[in-house]
């Protein structure tokens, strides 16, 4: 099988001892690639990177080994990441303390995010970058995937290798964020008009669909995936580059084809498949995660409809969420009330929800001045979500209630006493932006559950929704219990294999950084300036 070697350190480094698998190994090679010779056959060469990008934008390749699958990299990539730093979860078995905790010390879970990107969706995207020229479709396609994946990594780190990507280089040299953000809208300028004049030439014809879990080949789809992703960063950047975030912004409302309206989804494919959410909260150690309390806390206050949909309840009928940081013992686990997230062993993996881009645009247009127009959105943004969720809305868009404290239904010293937040549901109910921002975020961070790291993204770009703060922070004073967690650390492996990049790459993330300083939880990257 074909190797791929970049820069990371070690062939095989170890997760650690409170692994949920017994021997699960990270690798600096792709043991999935077939090679470029069984790939020239019946047109497989594009296709099968194509296949290696989308089933790792989010961490979920399946092998059939004992030492590795996609739920035990999705635990360590985002659910002891993302998912807990915007309380959609929170880890309940006892060993998994430090990144629920803040102390960013276990380097197998930290590093997780940026290696597997790297390995598994980088390294297809460069050997199929070769032949741009014969594929120009399917590299426009690997383009749009390229941001999709990379946007997670440099959101989560700041600064990160991406001008040098296809080089032949072997140290990859650091890039700015800025200069990373400026990077990616260009790679989805050529993309979008590449795959649109396709669209308009093919006339919806499905392209290299057998290769294509998400969209089955639906380019249309995938150009309407890219303008929401270009929204989605456009707004990244807004308080950091207003200038940028107007002129992406736009493009990303003129294109043709519009914006994606349907969750895009990750499907079971041939391979062994297993929902890494239902392996992780009812078969790691019986359950190395519980739902969050803050997300739980909102949609009790709200009398959230899709509670049912989204959690199981407690034997009492009642929703209860774990918070992040809270103490627990091998009982705390065990209790009936907890909630877990309902699901399957069978369910697709989300990578975006339909109805994050009415709330993209509820945003843009409150930021123009329009708020008749972005309360439109925002409520359509609700209504979509009801909507691909199965739910029934009712009177949900007239709710006035707020969203109190929390009470911890097994631990009481795990509660948290402060009301959550007095923004309610219905639009008139604030009078402001930033209050009508509020309602749009928090809107937002519900109807794109359970995708963590975008939901943590937006948290420390926005300011919301108010997520209950960590019970114990371990950090030593590198992050504030208040403002929280704004950045992971980079991997042990660059310091060894990558040094003086990365020492380069820290100081740029220290000359971005609106506060904070050095390679810590509590440095905050460029786009974080509000």
């Amino acid at each position: 099988m074909k190797k791929y070697i970049i820069f990371f350190a070690a062939a095989l480094l170890s997760l650690g001892t409170v692994s949920c698998t017994k021997d699960y190994l990270w690798r600096n090679t792709n043991q999935e690639q077939a090679s470029n010779e069984d790939l020239t056959h019946d047109g497989n060469l594009a296709g099968s990177y194509i296949s290696q990008m989308i089933s790792n934008v989010l961490p979920s390749y399946q092998n059939d080994g004992e030492n590795e699958y996609g739920s035990a990299s999705y635990q360590v990539v985002q659910g002891l990441t993302g998912n807990i730093f915007a309380n959609y979860e929170a880890a309940c078995n006892a060993g998994f303390h430090q990144t629920n905790e803040y102390n960013l010390i276990a380097d197998g879970w930290t590093k997780a995010l940026f290696e597997d990107v790297y390995v598994r969706a980088v390294a297809p995207w460069s050997e199929l970058n070769a032949y741009r020229e014969e594929n120009p479709q399917a590299a426009a396609w690997a383009d749009i995937l390229k941001v999709a994946a990379l946007h997670r990594v440099t959101d989560a780190y700041g600064p990160i290798p991406y001008s040098q990507i296809g080089t032949g280089a072997e140290h990859l040299q650091y890039d700015s964020q800025e200069e990373v953000y400026t990077a990616m809208f260009k790679d989805l300028d050529g993309a979008i008009e590449t795959l649109t004049r396709f669209v308009q030439d093919l006339g919806g014809e499905p392209f290299m669909a057998r290769f294509d879990n998400v969209f089955y080949g639906d380019m249309t789809k995938w150009v309407q995936f890219a303008n929401t992703l270009r929204l989605r960063l456009a707004l990244r950047v807004a308080y950091a580059a207003p200038a940028l975030y107007k002129e992406q912004a736009d493009k990303a409302l003129a294109n043709s084809l519009g914006l994606l309206e349907e969750n895009a989804l990750l499907h079971p494919g041939a391979a062994k498949w297993e929902y890494p959410i239902y392996v992780i909260e009812y078969e790691f150690n019986d359950g190395d995660a519980k739902a969050g309390a803050t997300i739980i806390t909102y949609m009790n206050g709200y009398k959230d409809p899709r509670r049912p949909l989204y959690f199981t309840a407690g034997d009492d009928g009642n929703y209860y969420g774990v918070r992040m940081g809270a103490a627990v013992d091998s009982n705390y686990p065990k209790s009936t009330k907890w909630s877990k997230v309902r699901c399957s062993k069978t369910d697709p993996l989300l990578w975006m929800s339909g109805a994050e881009s009415f709330f993209l645009k509820a945003e843009h247009y409150l930021r123009q001045g329009r708020a008749s127009d972005a309360r439109t959105a925002y409520e359509d943004g609700i209504k979509a979500s009801f909507q691909l969720c199965g739910a029934t809305i009712g009177s949900y868009l007239s709710t006035t209630s707020a969203v109190g404290s929390y009470t911890d239904p097994v631990a009481s010293a795990n509660s948290y006493s402060a009301d959550l937040t007095s923004t309610s549901v219905l639009w008139t109910t604030q009078s402001t932006t930033e209050g009508h921002l509020e309602q749009i975020i928090t809107q937002k961070y519900i109807a794109m559950f359970p995708e963590g790291m975008e939901a943590w993204a937006e948290f420390r770009r926005t300011g919301y929704p108010k997520i209950i703060p960590t019970a114990k922070n371990d950090s030593k004073g590198a992050i504030n219990t208040t403002t929280q967690i704004r950045r992971l650390i980079y991997p042990a492996s660059e310091a060894q294999a990558n040094g003086t990049n990365l020492q380069e790459g820290i100081g740029i993330l220290n000359r971005e950084a609106k506060s904070g300083t050095g390679d810590n939880g509590g440095t905050k990257v460029w786009w974080d300036r509000k």
